[in-house]
């Protein structure tokens, strides 16, 4: 097994942690100890190295530790990809999250996604499938967002452009303007319907082509957006799509929403056999399918070479049974990719025995074993 590609942990102020530093060497690393220990603080800190609220999803007020100033609280990490080290690191400023790189501010978190792509499965993510629709369909589109660095700009541009749009209607009645702003929705729509459709088509590809130990969903998305796109063709969908905002004007106005755009696309899970949509699916089952995906993700972003992809795992290894355990590891041993889990027990890890680097986590003391 290869060296880690995080080297270097270090933290203050932050959650639990008046202060904390520990060097990685190894590409599985292990937290183990008793609830409310501080082992899913660590795991956090890795995940704000992203452009997003990191796992927890939490504000940056809530990130220090209780007896520390106000916003006080800093992270800082140590890469290595290709003999080659990178320096991140993140704090608060004027009541907002930064990001540095290398010593050198960067104009957004986004930045830190050129050199690492973190993805994370968490406790709350057993409802992926039974939640909402908007939380299932950001799960997939940071998948997607490992694969196409386009991506999450493409969201957050289309996202800008539709307040615009109503603003526009609502207030100025500019048909000129409003043309321009349709077009370049359309637009924005047609860039992110591909860039899920290629991740699906790549998606289904790792699936064949990888053998797995677990089941595996059918992924789709359908919508509106989709119809035209498989129907009408890249070029012509951007004017079909356009040409559909105009109609729905007045309609979108009244209600203060876009009533066609990717916004609303609908991610779905089917089980291969049965054909079961996934929320009708036993909880294991819902289980396998998520631990797939992430799997495959890994593999997908290996083969682009799309940043350093990192895996969080916490608290996952207690809800499998022992031959999970053992399937979930080969897998991780043959991608060969950096990750982090947290458990109650050692003994949840013993197939990692030889491989991980161990933490016993004792009231916020990381222990090495």
């Amino acid at each position: 097994m290869n060296g880690a590609d995080i080297l270097r942990l270090s933290c203050k102020n932050f959650r639990s942690y008046g202060t904390l530093a520990l060097n990685f060497s190894s590409k599985f690393v292990v937290f183990y100890g008793t609830n409310g220990a501080g082992k899913t603080n660590v795991l956090e800190a890795i995940s704000l190295f992203s452009s997003g609220r990191g796992l927890r999803k939490a504000p940056i007020s809530d990130l220090n530790s209780v007896k520390s100033p106000p916003f006080s609280w800093n992270i800082e990490t140590v890469l290595e990809k290709d003999s080659c080290k990178t320096f991140l690191s993140t704090n608060a400023q004027n009541g907002r999250r930064v990001a540095r790189i290398d010593g050198a501010p960067a104009d957004s978190l986004a930045k830190f996604e050129d050199a690492l792509w973190i993805l994370w499965v968490i406790p709350s993510m057993n409802n992926v499938f039974i939640g909402p629709a908007a939380d299932r369909r950001s799960f997939f589109d940071h998948l997607v967002g490992g694969r196409d660095k386009r991506h999450k700009n493409a969201l957050k541009t289309l996202s800008r452009l539709q307040k615009e749009r109503l603003d526009v209607i609502f207030r100025r009645k500019n048909e000129a303007w409003l043309e321009v702003l349709e077009r370049q929705i359309a637009e924005n729509n047609v860039l992110i319907t591909k860039s899920r459709v290629n991740f699906i088509e790549e998606l289904n590809e790792t699936f064949a082509n990888c053998p797995s130990n677990f089941l595996r969903p059918r992924i789709g998305v359908s919508g509106a957006v989709e119809e035209i796109f498989e129907t009408c063709g890249e070029e012509n969908a951007v004017l079909e799509i356009a040409d559909a905002l105009k109609k729905n004007r007045f309609a979108d106005s009244e209600k203060q929403t876009t009533s066609i755009g990717c916004q609303k696309t609908f991610w779905r899970a089917e089980h291969p056999k049965t054909t079961l949509e996934a929320e009708k699916c036993s909880t294991g089952e819902q289980k396998a399918f998520l631990i797939s995906l992430i799997l495959a993700a890994l593999r997908i972003y290996q083969k682009n070479r799309l940043g350093i992809p990192v895996l969080l795992l916490d608290d996952l290894m207690v809800h499998l049974d022992p031959s999970r355990r053992k399937n979930l590891v080969d897998e991780l041993l043959s991608i060969n990719v950096q990750t982090f889990f947290t458990g109650t027990e050692r003994s949840l890890f013993e197939d990692l025995s030889g491989t991980a680097q161990t933490y016993r986590v004792e009231k916020s003391i990381c222990f090495a074993e």
